[in-house]
């Protein structure tokens, strides 16, 4: 019986720096990755070679960069979403076969030499040219056959709260934990709460746009919280939160006012300040005060800096904020322009005008120079921040951030943080 792999194409960089340390189906889309879209887990996984062990770290289940794939084997582009394919009739397809858009490869069946063009293509993170993957037929994909396609990061933004709506559903409310008398449920949308949360009195769920999760373990001290919107399990919301649209995931630390935006696993964002249609990574620290721009004076469209630094892209947005990588922090007060690529173990301070590199201490906004976070201080802080959280790092996480550091040194010569010590 035919089997799904899911690869990785060279639009990875697009998405930089949010897929330095995770491959693209690992990137949430509203409460959810693609990966996790997929009703069984799919049987492969392809990815870039430096991210195969943490990949695995995540996916035991499944095999990742297998030396041999089975030629029944169906191939699908991480940045898919599952449901734009008719999987079970391409599954159902004897003769080999690429399915491109604007000449990426979204689906495909191939043979021996197609199959190891592929994963060498993935594993090094190249653009697969689909002539050199020798198929029986190849069929180009109209812009209106591929709207569950993602090209650039802004349209996880633009599609968050349509994602969140599906994702947690419209059938009947669900209240396992504790819901206080005086907590205010406002519209006919789903409320689900889990299994030992706690909903403090004086807490508003507004239902009105959309319905609202709150998993187990979850507390939630008296805020706002508008549909559609999920609160990960063991996450804590603090007083007077207000949330709007937004996923919030696991085990993580919320305050101030959140507005279409995704907030990873493990994130700290306990304090006031505003996070607006922005992402953040996992084990990122947002300090207390730092606010992101999501909006031009002119109220037009919003311009990004393309990932190889040449020429800006129109995101088609006039609301958007800014892509905060795995494990950045912010210092209290710091304040974020909008439309902003804040890299990897990055450190922020002050006026944040410029995309950040990965492992740069941004001292610009206030007046010093930029510095290169030191690998081993970036490490050390690492195992710190999981050890709070019950977590040991692995042998393969610390090997992902040596390479990642190694890998965006020419980011930091070019942003010029240099090798001095960063002070004020």
């Amino acid at each position: 019986m035919a089997s799904v792999a899911l690869f990785e194409d060279a639009q990875w960089q697009s998405f930089a720096p949010l897929t330095l340390t995770r491959a693209t189906f690992d990137v949430k889309v509203g409460a959810r990755t693609y990966f996790e879209e997929y009703s069984e887990p799919p049987e492969a996984l392809i990815t870039r070679e430096y991210l195969a062990h943490v990949t695995h770290e995540r996916h035991a289940q499944c095999s990742v960069n297998p030396s041999g794939i089975d030629k029944d084997t169906i191939f699908v582009n991480g940045l898919v979403h599952p449901g734009a394919l008719q999987l079970d009739r391409l599954l159902g397809i004897s003769h080999t076969f690429a399915i491109t858009s604007a000449g990426r490869l979204v689906v495909a069946r191939l043979a021996g030499k197609g199959i190891e063009y592929l994963a060498d293509c993935a594993a090094k993170g190249k653009r697969i040219e689909t002539k050199k993957l020798d198929v029986g037929k190849s069929t180009e994909l109209g812009l209106q056959d591929t709207h569950g396609l993602l090209s650039e990061p802004w349209n996880i933004i633009s599609a968050l709260e349509n994602s969140l709506a599906m994702q947690i559903g419209g059938s009947a409310s669900e209240v396992q934990g504790q819901l206080d008398s005086g907590v205010k449920v406002i519209g006919k949308g789903r409320v689900m709460v889990g299994k030992d949360a706690e909903v403090e009195e004086g807490t508003v769920l507004d239902t009105t746009a959309g319905g609202i999760y709150i998993g187990p373990q979850a507390h939630v001290s008296p805020s706002r919280i508008g549909g559609p919107a999920y609160i990960g399990a063991m996450t804590q919301v603090k007083q007077f939160t207000i949330i709007e649209s937004s996923y919030i995931g696991y085990n993580c630390r919320v305050g101030g006012e959140i507005e279409q935006s995704i907030v990873s696993d493990h994130t700290n964002k306990a304090h006031a300040g505003f996070l607006g249609h922005s992402y953040v990574g996992e084990w990122a620290n947002i300090g207390a005060m730092t606010a992101t721009s999501d909006l031009k004076m002119t109220y037009g469209n919003i311009k990004m800096n393309s990932v190889s630094g040449k020429g800006k892209a129109n995101t088609g947005m006039n609301k958007l904020g800014s892509f905060f990588a795995d494990m950045c922090k912010t210092s209290i007060g710091t304040l974020v322009y909008s439309g902003m690529r804040i890299g990897v173990s990055s450190h922020l301070h002050g006026l944040v005008a410029n995309d950040v590199p990965s492992f740069t201490i941004y001292g610009k906004g206030i007046g010093a120079k930029n510095a290169e976070l030191r690998l081993d201080s970036a490490i050390e802080t690492q195992r710190k921040m999981m050890s709070r959280r019950g977590q040991k790092m692995t042998e393969a996480y610390e090997q992902m951030m040596e390479h990642v550091f190694s890998m965006t040194a020419p980011e930091r010569r070019r942003g010029r943080a240099g090798k001095n010590k960063f002070s004020i």
